[in-house]
């Protein structure tokens, strides 16, 4: 069963239900991660919520970078 998290920008995270979890932008798969640890949806939430932040942080810091 797999549960979608929906961000802003046309941002998806899609968990699989186990430990796997895709990233769509604009309906395109651009990245995947894993966590094992997570057990049911809030966790799965709080994890995609998670990765999302601490990629969107290495994205201001590399554009930083370029200034």
């Amino acid at each position: 069963m797999d549960v979608t998290f929906k961000y802003e920008n046309n941002i998806e995270i899609i968990w699989n239900g186990f430990g796997t979890f895709n990233v769509f932008v604009d309906g395109k798969n651009v990245n995947c991660f894993t966590d094992f640890t997570v057990r049911n949806s809030d966790q799965a939430q709080r994890s995609a919520d998670e990765w999302l932040a601490m990629e969107l942080e290495e994205e201001k810091l590399r554009y930083a970078d370029a200034y």
